[in-house]
């Protein structure tokens, strides 16, 4: 087995362009079915590293003559913090973390002093790979519960590169619990013909995983470095097919994917190389269902073209070279 490195539920009282169902009449029945509706953020967040070497970090933050320091994480720390406020979400799923300490300067930064539960981003879980650099954390309002991590341990091809686990973790609000999944797959870097082997087997892990809720509402996003156009389409438009390996079987988990709707034409979530491309995902599954989804360009992470404003070490400016996506899911 891999060894990973988690931060399950840092018990967080820490210190110191959709739609939305808002007429009473529908939040009553909402209430009456047990029905809820939450927003949910996903975004890689590019190589969001602290300001303490450990040694994983990547060669341009630890070099001698590396620009990066206590001050230029502040800096970008109070960025990011004044995103989440801005797009104002239940839930943050982040790719490219470096360890737990960064969601505890991120609560941190965000309660301001001000402890309202309703209001707080009050729980946080964080999983990574030993010996990896970057990690998934989920931030949210909405207490989490029963978090699991699942890693591959492949023999039968050439040698695994490193991958980072799914972290599964169930996001409960009143009496309605909706498992979210986590995932951030490997890069097409090295060849995206050689890479696409170690992305199948992750979606082989996702499927298994969204096939064991037995119907229940699910959510899977991240960064799968995969465009939506490159998954097996199913039935309905907006289905997509996830394939899981078994032991001489292959299994299908049904999933629905709001890049596929009408809405969002001409939207992507990464820009690279002069295109944009559609990698970043929500895939729905069970009794989740998406009422609205943007990739999000209305804040200082993009320009006034809707591209994502990268960070850049040598300005000390910037955010990503992803887009947030948000999804509102009524479960």
């Amino acid at each position: 087995m891999k060894k990973i490195t988690i931060a399950c539920f840092l018990p967080l009282f820490l210190f110191g362009a959709g739609c939305a169902v808002s007429a009473e009449g529908a939040k009553e029945r909402e209430r009456e079915e047990g029905v809820r509706t939450i927003r949910i953020v996903n975004w890689n967040v590019q190589t969001f590293f602290d300001a303490n070497a450990d040694g994983c970090e990547y060669a341009e933050f630890k070099s001698p003559k590396s620009k990066w320091g206590r001050d230029e994480y502040t800096a970008r720390l109070g960025r990011l913090c004044g995103a989440i406020k801005n797009l104002n979400a239940d839930v943050y799923v982040f790719e490219e973390i470096e360890n737990e300490g960064v969601m505890y300067d991120i609560a941190n930064m965000l309660a301001g002093g001000a402890w309202d539960a309703k209001k707080n981003w009050s729980y946080v879980c964080f999983a990574k790979a030993h010996g990896d650099a970057l990690g998934c954390a989920v931030l949210s309002r909405r207490p989490l519960h029963a978090m699991t991590v699942h890693t591959l341990d492949i023999r039968t091809h050439t040698k695994q590169p490193r991958m980072r686990p799914v972290i599964c973790v169930s996001v409960l609000q009143g009496s309605r619990s909706l498992t979210l999944c986590v995932n951030h797959w490997k890069s097409k870097l090295g060849g995206e013909k050689e890479s696409a082997l170690w992305r199948s087997w992750q979606e082989s892990v996702l499927a298994r995983l969204l096939l064991e809720t037995n119907g229940s509402a699910a959510v899977a996003c991240g960064d799968f470095n995969r465009d939506i156009g490159e998954f097996s389409k199913g039935g309905e438009g907006d289905a997509v097919v996830l394939y899981g390996a078994g032991f001489g079987t292959v299994s299908e988990a049904l999933v629905k994917s709001p890049w596929l709707s009408e809405n969002a034409c001409g939207m992507y979530s990464y820009y690279y190389e002069g295109k944009g491309e559609r990698i970043d995902h929500f895939f729905t599954a069970g009794q989740a269902k998406v009422l609205s989804f943007a990739a999000e360009t209305d804040g200082p992470w993009a320009d006034e073209e809707g591209i994502p404003v990268r960070y850049a070490m040598y300005t000390g400016k910037g955010y990503s070279d992803h887009l947030p996506i948000a999804a509102s899911i009524r479960y």
